[in-house]
């Protein structure tokens, strides 16, 4: 064996050794929320009555399946539907008296890999859609301007998941100065004919989008990480004379076929982004013994560890 083959052959090994490593690694640093648990104080009330169920525990997400019909854990799985149509919305602001031009384009992508390097985010196909949204005027002032219901379907590829961006490029930044822009809200929907809406995502938190740079290093992306519903996109204005920028902010992949299966509304009890409840509590509409789910969950983007508790409810009338 010739000496640089057998040292190529050292070099793939020690790096596969090393790769191993860093995911054991990865997984090691999401624990699994397996200090969570679920009890309440007597098996049976009336129905005029609000269960309350005691938490403890501090996982990252719970999420609520109330047993009853169209909220059964047992029934949660999804599966996919060609005939939905998928939707998009998102509020955007600007501040009052920014100059033209607009400096912002809104891009969806079904052949991004999924890495997140300015590399892959230069190989992968990018379909504007800034013009099919309705943004802040010139004269806009400080307040959010809801883009309008999106229609996507034409960008669906089935098997394919589908990627989010926003693109901020500053354009004759030596004699312009560029735009603030915010973004906040990020609505996702596939509407199936005889199953409702399947909500991939109402606000900005589940869409995990992450910050690329290409150019420029005077101002960036910032994501504002409070409350859910409150999760904001932020690049601040670039001043005439700054350096030009060309900075990304590209979302996870979503599957845009899935839809409802037998959940209509699974509560979201507790996001990464919040406090962990001690207690929640849930009217039942109607007489009854239900099984009450709740799934605990700690995640990153390539890591998921779950806890599942159940709770056997009589509703009495």
């Amino acid at each position: 064996m010739k000496l640089n083959e057998h040292i190529m052959k050292k070099t793939i090994f020690a790096i596969s050794i090393l790769s191993m490593f860093f995911a054991a690694c990865s997984e090691k640093d999401i624990p699994v929320p397996d200090d969570f648990e679920v009890s309440v104080a007597q098996a049976t009330y009336k129905l005029s009555d609000s269960v309350q169920f005691n938490l403890s525990g501090v996982p990252d997400n719970i999420t609520f399946y109330s047993g009853e019909p169209l909220n059964e854990y047992d029934k949660r799985n999804l599966f996919s539907a060609d005939n939905g149509t998928l939707t998009y919305k998102f509020n955007s602001q600007t501040r009052a008296g920014a100059t033209l031009p607009r400096n912002i384009s809104v891009l969806v992508s079904t052949d991004f890999n999924g890495v997140y390097n300015e590399a892959s985010v230069k190989a992968a196909k990018w379909t504007d859609i800034t013009s099919r949204a309705t943004m802040p005027s010139n004269t806009a002032s400080n307040a959010d301007v809801v883009s309008g219901i999106i229609n996507l379907d034409d960008l669906k590829v089935k098997g394919k998941p589908m990627f989010f961006a926003y693109r901020y490029v500053s354009e004759n930044p030596t004699t312009t100065a560029q735009r603030y822009w915010n973004f906040g809200r990020f609505e996702l929907i596939n509407n199936v004919p005889g199953n409702g809406d399947f909500v991939l995502a109402s606000t900005v938190e589940p869409a995990m989008f992450q910050v690329i740079e290409f150019q420029g290093a005077d101002n960036k992306w910032t994501i504002n990480t409070g409350t859910a519903a409150q999760h904001r996109l932020i690049h601040t204005a670039n001043a005439i004379n700054t350096q030009p920028d060309d900075d990304w902010l590209v979302s996870r992949g979503f599957d845009v076929f899935q839809t409802n299966a037998h959940i209509k509304n699974a509560v979201n009890v507790k996001a990464i982004s919040t406090s962990a409840p001690k207690t929640f509590s849930w009217k039942y509409s109607a007489p009854g013994t239900y099984k009450a789910t709740f799934v605990a969950l700690n995640a990153n983007i390539n890591v998921q560890r779950e806890v599942v508790k159940e709770v056997t409810v009589t509703i009495v009338p």
